[in-house]
């Protein structure tokens, strides 16, 4: 076995003699591997699930190819197994027989792999280990997938849509392109939305704070936009949303939090445009929890949107939220009723929504209650990692049925 790096092994915790819903005397075994353990859209996801992990039914445990980083801690914090590959680069041609060590060390019942390079890398690893059970994550929408287009897209989404034995998606929008444009069987694909905690501690003195420093005062209501700068995210059409609103006379500050490809054009169009004393960049954030509370109306100005964890954090801190009809979100919100969803690249018509919202504060605040209320209902991490837990020990279950029959036929 190849070594890595890895922290102290999980001591499993069971009754004597229990079985696991998935028919395992033990809880079901699921090794993660993503990229990096840098704060990414799928570390996110999976640090706001590993500490509810039921560790009498599935345990956990993470692995990750190069550089390291930060969501490691989270993972230990929660009483997972990780590990890092150390690879020098995320070009290493040793990345496949160093997810063999791996494997082979934790001996999972399923392997999760996460967003490019894991599902190339650990999916080979996984198929050349005789994993049964493979899953691979849907996180977006084709179109959208890549700013920067290379000749080996298509072989490579071919290739990652092979390689794993089922999928999650994170929307139904999501499942419908990778089913559509991958030819993957819809029975291979399990939605499950994403979750967030539901009920964030935030310190009243940080939100005041954060309005004064960025020019927000109680005469000055403050919009917010968390997204990375980059193409799909729909900053131009907020851009000319904004525009509309300063003609009309409107007094606002608009917060753009978040970095991306796109930061230099973005800086140069609010320069050109003078909307300089009304939209801000105020960078990548660790904690937008401030910002949220912050915020009088969250706009998601996007152009495609599988599943925006954004969106949820907006309906977890209860505030009023204009977001586009695109991909996922009109899975999460209801029109009218827990937020205000309108057609992407219409800036009239987005500035007309943030103009009504903060022209009527008890329309908001109802809104933002409403929303509260669905997250709780619908998108708590608890919930979701639940919701894991059952798809992982049905799947499993699934793949030694069918073995068993193979063995006997």
């Amino acid at each position: 076995m190849i070594a890595v790096e890895g922290s102290t092994p999980i001591v499993n915790v069971m009754q004597g003699g229990t079985t696991s819903n998935s028919g395992l005397a033990r809880p079901l075994r699921v090794l993660h591997f993503v990229s990096t353990f840098g704060v990414k859209t799928d570390t996110k996801l999976l640090a706001r699930m590993a500490p509810h992990v039921d560790r009498l039914r599935c345990e956990w445990s993470f692995a990750c190819f190069y550089d390291g980083g930060p969501m490691r801690d989270a993972f230990d914090v929660a009483g997972c197994q990780t590990f890092n590959l150390e690879l020098p680069s995320q070009f290493d041609p040793r990345a496949v027989l160093r997810a063999q060590g791996v494997i082979d060390r934790v001996q999972p019942d399923i392997v999760h792999t996460h967003l490019l390079r894991a599902d190339l890398m650990a999916g080979m690893a996984a198929r050349l280990s005789g994993v049964k059970t493979i899953v691979g994550a849907a996180y977006a929408i084709g179109a959208y997938r890549r700013e920067r287009k290379r000749f080996s897209d298509p072989f490579l989404d071919s290739t990652c849509a092979r390689l794993p034995t089922e999928f999650i998606a994170v929307s139904q929008a999501t499942k419908n392109d990778w089913c559509e444009r991958l030819g993957i069987s819809p029975d291979r694909v399990s939605v499950i939305h994403t979750g967030v905690e539901t009920s964030p501690m935030i310190d009243r003195g940080a939100i005041e704070a954060f309005r004064k420093e960025h020019g927000a005062d109680d005469e000055t209501p403050l919009v917010l936009t968390v997204a990375r700068l980059s193409y799909e995210k729909g900053i131009d059409t907020l851009l000319d949303a904004a525009r509309c609103l300063v003609d009309a006379g409107a007094n606002f500050r608009w917060l753009i939090v978040g970095n991306g490809p796109d930061r230099r054009q973005v800086e140069k169009m609010i320069a050109d445009d003078g909307l300089s004393g009304h939209v801000r960049l105020a960078g990548f954030l660790s904690d937008v929890w401030p910002a949220m509370a912050a915020s009088d109306v969250v706009c998601i100005p996007s152009k495609c949107d599988a599943f925006p964890v954004v969106m949820l954090e907006a309906m977890a801190a209860g505030r009023p939220i204009v977001a586009t009809r695109v991909g996922g979100i009109p899975e999460a919100m209801t029109h009218d009723v827990d937020g205000l969803l309108i057609d992407a690249d219409s800036p009239e018509v987005m500035a007309s929504a943030v103009s009504e919202l903060l022209a009527d504060p008890g329309r908001a605040a109802m809104l933002g209650l409403k929303a509260h209320a669905t997250v709780v209902r619908r998108f708590d991490a608890r919930q979701v990692t639940h919701r894991y837990i059952e798809t992982y020990e049905r799947l499993a279950s699934r793949k030694e049925v069918a073995h068993a029959s193979a063995a006997f036929a």
